[in-house]
């Protein structure tokens, strides 16, 4: 789980790194869409958050305790076999970092941050 973790830190300071160093070269169109559909993407996971402190608020869950798993099981049976079918093809530790160990309201207000982020650097990019 160390090393999953490890790894998911490296890839998130790749991916910075590179957007730092090339993202001026994409064209102004690219920018401005990718800006719009990572703020897209932000509000989606926003509305999810509030779901999950709805589903937490409603239900016997601890906040803290709720990860991403339990939350698909529950509230997400119709497509928890995309989650199952993941396991098949990735690394099952990155997998268990981001679905089990992390809460899920963590796990999703630390993605929103980043996406927001982006989205709105690449909008200022743009102009």
């Amino acid at each position: 789980m160390m090393i999953a973790g490890i790894v998911v830190l490296a890839l998130v300071a790749l991916i910075i790194g590179l957007l730092m160093l090339y993202a001026r070269r994409i064209p102004k169109r690219i920018q401005r869409f990718l800006g719009r559909l990572l703020l897209f993407v932000s509000a989606v996971e926003t509305i999810l958050i509030i779901w999950i402190l709805i589903f937490v608020w409603n239900s016997g869950w601890p906040l803290w305790e709720l990860s991403f798993n339990d939350f698909w099981q529950e509230e997400l049976m119709l497509i928890y076999f995309i989650k199952e079918w993941m396991y098949t093809w990735l690394w099952n530790d990155l997998l268990n970092l981001i679905f089990v160990f992390l809460p899920a309201v963590v796990f999703l207000a630390l993605r929103t941050v980043f996406t927001t982020v982006i989205g709105i650097w690449f909008l200022k990019l743009s102009r």
